[in-house]
């Protein structure tokens, strides 16, 4: 049932064409009783005549109708006209969602989008078809999450469903076999793309593509054809370090679980998605960079495994009497940390270490230049100990209190 500019469906006078998807062409129009602009959205002619497209639009309507929710889009009602149907819908003013964006800016979306799954979820809907094109930003920034024409009432999985075609998901691209498989190439989970049953963890995979892109900036699958996206989606390696260097860890950690291929082991449920992108919003931390790297000072390189072995088999022979904590409860950590040309794990007979780790793993003492140094693992900058000239050999008190070290006027510094 294609229309024209000036066509009148039921209270409704088309104004332009908006576009055409899988599931329908899409209209602006005005609704002539209430004076408000709507998106009309119409089931194509050629697909009119098939009962269970008939079947999936008309769900489309009850799905909608049932989500009442500021980032999903409103349904106004159902128009049948020459045997053909139509939504009339909020008419979402904006530009589809596109990365890359800031970081901030992302995560707000994010949550958003988020909290629209959230609502969707809790009433048993799976989208299965979310996107970036089914994603609007509007002028004040808000979500608008599209398209629920793929939605689903979750059921129990049964058998037949993974063999028998006439009860497999549809896809809703043109270019694609229908009756094989459902949702878009590069944003369909792995169930999805194995012609599997799928449940709201689907979406979750779908969530961490569509955060991954507005990250990035990239498809995360994006291969030459139809067929080669689907064999990227269920075997390529996924890189997350493609990701910009300043996302935080607890952001890469979240878009990490969304895209586990074994669903028993991905996120469980989208809430807690929105709930670690809202507790960072509320208490941003910069922790983009690895634990296991901490940043440089001067000039040349330790590296610290070494000289964290050091430090604690010092401490071990030294100070065992007086350890509480046994060696195995302790975490294993390995650094890279630039102290400067002359440190390094080689000692002169006789003369002691150079290098020694606080019995509590917080703090590092070294020499450098004849000089004796202190630095926390968290910072950068190293604290020289005044009146240490010509020390040697340092370790920690068992308290971590003190330094002691040997030199000709038997020097002792004070930590505190």
């Amino acid at each position: 049932m294609p229309l024209s500019v000036g066509d009148k469906l039921g209270p409704y006078q088309i104004l332009a064409p908006i576009g055409k998807g899988g599931m329908g062409e899409v209209y602006r129009a005005r609704d002539t009783k209430l004076e408000r602009e709507v998106a009309i959205k119409v089931l194509p002619a050629a697909l009119a005549q098939d009962p269970e497209r008939l079947t999936r639009f008309e769900r489309e309507a009850k799905v909608l109708a049932s989500l009442n929710h500021p980032n999903i889009a409103t349904i106004y009602g159902v128009e049948e006209s020459d045997g053909g149907r139509a939504l009339a819908m909020e008419l979402v003013r904006g530009e589809i969602l596109r990365g890359p964006l800031p970081l901030e800016t992302a995560l707000h979306y994010a949550k958003q989008i988020a909290d629209a799954l959230e609502t969707a979820h809790d009433q048993g809907i799976v989208h299965r078809d979310l996107k970036p094109a089914n994603i609007m930003i509007t002028p004040d920034g808000v979500v608008k999450v599209l398209d629920f024409g793929l939605a689903a009432i979750s059921q129990p999985n049964t058998a037949g469903s993974t063999s028998d075609p006439r009860n497999s998901p549809t896809m809703t691209m043109a270019a694609t076999q229908a009756g094989m498989i459902m949702g878009t190439a590069a944003y369909m989970s792995p169930e999805q793309a194995s012609g599997k049953p799928v449940d709201k963890r689907a979406d979750i995979w779908s969530y961490g593509v569509v955060l991954y892109e507005m990250l990035a900036g990239e498809q995360l699958f994006d291969g030459e054809t139809i067929s080669h996206t689907l064999a990227d989606v269920l075997r390529a390696p996924i890189d997350l370090d493609q990701l910009p260097a300043n996302t935080p860890r607890v952001i890469r950690d979240l878009v990490k679980r969304c895209l586990d291929r074994d669903v028993k082991k991905r996120l469980r449920d989208i809430g807690e998605a929105r709930v670690a992108i809202q507790n960072y919003l509320a208490n941003p931390v910069d922790d983009s960079a690895s634990p296991a790297v901490a940043s440089p000072s001067r000039n040349g390189k330790l590296g610290w495994i070494v000289a964290g072995v050091l430090g604690a088999g010092l401490l071990v022979g030294m100070w065992s009497p007086w350890r509480e904590t046994k060696q195995s409860d302790l975490p294993l950590i390995q650094l890279d940390l630039d102290l400067g040309p002359d440190v390094n794990i080689a000692t002169a007979p006789g003369s002691g270490s150079r290098i020694a780790l606080s019995p509590d793993g917080s703090r590092l003492v070294f020499m450098s230049q004849a000089r004796l140094y202190t630095r926390r693992l968290d910072q950068s900058n190293d604290t020289e100990l005044k009146g240490a000239e010509g020390a040697s050999a340092p370790f920690f008190s068992p308290d971590g209190k003190w330094v002691v070290f040997f030199c000709p006027r038997q020097a002792e510094e004070n930590l505190r």
